[in-house]
């Protein structure tokens, strides 16, 4: 019975296959749904959001963010989709994206950047999500996950259960590790695009670093973010095409 569910799911799954090239990725890309069906799950979450946080509603602020992004948006690698860029109005020092072009900036992060620069390095980082379309593939990811226990529940062993939830956990942080390198390496490609200076993401990681300082940090392997030290590493080798000495430091010290 089980089996016969499993096979249901992937039958339904793989029936709206949309198969494309990323420009972004620069991969072929298999994907469970495509622009339109992005789009409407982006605009749900979004509503649901607004309605969970308020929006600062400073005119000045909304201008600044939207200026920048009038500059990055023709040159996202994604013309497919609309974005849009909103401040959220907490304290966080965060920025986030969801699918379909939808883009928050926390204000907390708005109030310790100094200048553009460092701004365009934010949204950008975000459109370069947007446009790998790093969500919906976490979502895809996610039915594989169902699956996959579907498929243990029915051999009746707890350790394989528990194999499968390890399998993922391990599969699920790597690959968002991975997600907020390429979103860096396009942010760069965005940046220098639209004629701001790349270096300002990394006063941007700095103030990150200075965030998360903890006197106890958890092993590197069991985070969902790398390091603040080895995404400034990977930057500064993208931008400058090497890797300096105080670059190799901070990648030690963030072991």
């Amino acid at each position: 019975m089980l089996r016969h569910a499993a096979l249901f799911i992937m039958s339904f799954a793989l029936c709206g296959c949309v198969s494309e090239y990323n420009l972004a990725t620069g991969r072929q890309e298999t994907l469970l749904y495509g622009t339109e069906k992005e789009i409407k799950i982006g605009q749900a979450i979004s509503r649901q959001l607004e309605q969970n946080y308020k929006l600062v509603p400073d005119r000045d602020a909304n201008e600044r963010v939207q200026a920048i992004m009038d500059r990055l948006e023709p040159v996202a690698d994604r013309q497919d989709v609309v974005y849009t860029v909103r401040i959220i109005d907490r304290d966080e020092v965060n920025a986030v994206s969801l699918p379909g072009g939808y883009i928050y900036v926390f204000k907390g992060l708005l109030d310790k950047i100094d200048n553009d620069d460092q701004l365009a390095g934010v949204i950008a980082h975000e459109i370069g999500h947007i446009t790998a379309k790093h969500a919906m593939k976490r979502l895809q990811a996610s039915y594989g996950y169902t699956l996959l226990q579907i498929l243990a529940v029915e051999t009746g062993s707890a350790a394989v259960t528990q194999g499968v939830n390890a399998l993922y956990l391990t599969a699920f942080l790597a690959y968002s590790q991975q997600d907020e390198f390429e979103a860096d390496r396009l942010a760069v490609k965005y940046t220098q695009a639209a004629g701001y200076d790349p270096q300002g993401m990394i006063r941007v990681l700095e103030i990150l670093r200075e965030e998360s300082l903890e006197k106890v940090r958890p092993i590197n392997y069991f985070r969902t973010h790398p390091y603040p030290n080895e995404r400034i590493a990977a930057l500064n080798t993208q931008i400058r095409g090497h890797m300096d000495f105080r670059d190799y430091l901070n990648l030690m010290g963030s072991e």
